[in-house]
């Protein structure tokens, strides 16, 4: 049995696929379910087992390449990369937790200072108390 049978796709979350996707196998390989060196499914197989597009599964993977949590070796595979950064996702980390992690990297990467993302989802969490 596959670790990922188990794995639901919620399509009505909000969440899109592909960050769900993503967000499971940082999650196992955080976890330790996939230990550095193992090798993943491939896309295609990913794809088929979790009944996605292939471009899906493939946008996970090149996002989980870009974070350092897997290695993809032409004519190879893609591998679980050896993670020794802090950054790593641990066991303890919930999905919700690993997409506040995604935002938070994306605001730093647009320039935004720690002071400046806790402003705006101060405000964004307003703004969302009055319109409910």
């Amino acid at each position: 049995m596959s670790v990922l049978e188990s794995f639901e796709i919620d399509h009505n979350s909000g969440m899109p696929v592909w960050i769900q996707v993503k967000n499971r196998l940082a999650y196992l390989i955080g976890a330790g379910t996939y230990a550095p060196g193992e090798r993943l499914p491939t896309v295609r197989s990913l794809a088929i087992e979790l009944d996605i597009s292939y471009n899906t599964a493939n946008r996970a993977y090149m996002d989980l390449e870009r974070e350092g949590y897997i290695s993809t070796r032409k004519g190879r595979g893609t591998f679980v990369a050896e993670r020794n950064d802090v950054g790593a996702a641990r066991a303890s980390d919930s999905p919700v937790e690993l997409v506040i992690d995604d935002m938070i990297r994306a605001c730093s990467a647009s320039g935004l200072a720690d002071e400046d993302i806790l402003a705006m989802v101060a405000a964004r969490l307003e703004h969302r108390r009055y319109s409910a």
